[in-house]
């Protein structure tokens, strides 16, 4: 979904690498008659993707590399420095395995990594689809959308970025984090303007009206959890 997702916001499919346990994902291997059969859209990426028809495992995959995004196995050592190190200059490095990253931040940093992130809340810049879902849902239910579609999730995708950007962007800060309880009805309000602009919608309200929804229903656990609290219980 990664993948698809960075190709309909625009990004260059052929300039795109992906890696599973077999290698590099390209037109040329060996198993793409497997693929076609059992792994439809695995198979459409390999088409679709690597058009410097690149062969090999990670390592190979990340000579010269800009960006990495690491979704695979918790295990520190999937990942090496040395790999980082041919990587381009100033590199992004998203190892995002729960709850070991594929490569430590303080490693891939002294590889030359100039920006990390994990999926982890203990370190800087936490991804995590825990930052995405409480709007995305939200939103959906207040819309009363038929279902999600792509657009609907960069929609959350692109407000999640803005409230990161109002705030400040730094090498330590790409994200809001989870404490940061007022952007999730943003994140809702868009999600729900979405649905409507996407025609998925049931309910159909203006922005501003989804995010005052989105703000109280929002905010009802909250109160009750300081209520509970408040009385001794």
């Amino acid at each position: 979904m990664t993948a698809r997702l960075l190709v309909t916001l625009g990004h260059d499919p052929h300039a795109i690498s992906l890696v599973d346990q077999r290698g590099i994902l390209s037109a040329e291997r060996d198993d793409m008659d497997e693929l076609m059969l059992r792994n439809p859209w695995k198979y459409r990426l390999a088409l679709q993707t690597n058009g410097g028809g690149r062969s090999g495992e990670l390592a190979d995959a990340l000579r010269g590399a800009d960006v990495l995004l690491a979704a695979s196995r918790p295990d520190p050592h999937a990942i090496s420095a040395e790999a980082i190190r041919t990587m381009a200059d100033d590199p992004i490095v998203f190892a995002l395995a729960n709850p070991v990253p594929e490569i430590w931040p303080e490693v891939a940093r002294r590889a030359g990594a100039a920006v990390v992130a994990t999926g982890r809340s203990d370190f800087p810049n936490q991804v995590n689809n825990s930052l995405i879902f409480p709007g995305v849902f939200r939103g959906v239910l207040d819309a009363r959308a038929r279902s999600i579609d792509d657009e609907i999730v960069l929609a959350a995708a692109r407000e999640l970025a803005a409230r990161a950007h109002d705030r400040g962007l730094t090498a330590d800060h790409l994200l809001p984090t989870m404490e940061e309880l007022d952007v999730f009805p943003h994140v809702a309000a868009a999600v729900a303007t979405a649905s409507v602009d996407r025609g998925l919608a049931r309910v159909t309200r203006s922005r501003a009206e989804f995010l005052a929804i989105a703000k109280e229903r929002m905010a009802r656990p909250t109160r009750l959890i300081e209520a509970i609290a408040r009385s001794g219980l």
